[in-house]
Formats: structure tokens, C-alpha cells, sequence
């Protein structure tokens, strides 16, 4: 899906990730299953990543 539309757009991919600390990710379940876990503490740095890339990219079009 994704991949799909960056030969037509341009577009940023960006993957924090969610397991909890020190586990083996060739252990964690899956995304969207039912043992799948989220560790919130990865929040706030893709928060901040977004929203240092939104304002990065707002000052590049009054440039």
C-alpha cells in the first residue's frame, strides 16, 4: 500500500517501534495480534520527531 504510492508521491516512512525493553524481536508477536504489546514510552519521541518534521518542512516553503 504504502510502497505503492512513493513512485507517484513523495513521502516519509518512519518506524519507532513498540516491544517491550530487552526483548528478542525475533520473539515479539506481531503487530495487530492478539499478544501484540506496545511500550507507550516510544510516544513522545515520535511525537516530537513529527513535529520537528512538520515545522522543518512549514519553514522550507516560506524559504
Amino acid at each position: 500500500m504504502f510502497r505503492e504510492t512513493r513512485t507517484t508521491e513523495q513521502g516519509l516512512f518512519i518506524f519507532l517501534g513498540g516491544m517491550p525493553k530487552g526483548e528478542d524481536p525475533k520473539n515479539a508477536p506481531a503487530h495487530h495480534t492478539p499478544d501484540f504489546y506496545i511500550d507507550e514510552s516510544g510516544f513522545k519521541l515520535g511525537v516530537e520527531a513529527m513535529a520537528n518534521l512538520t515545522v522543518d518542512y512549514m519553514n522550507m516553503a516560506t524559504k
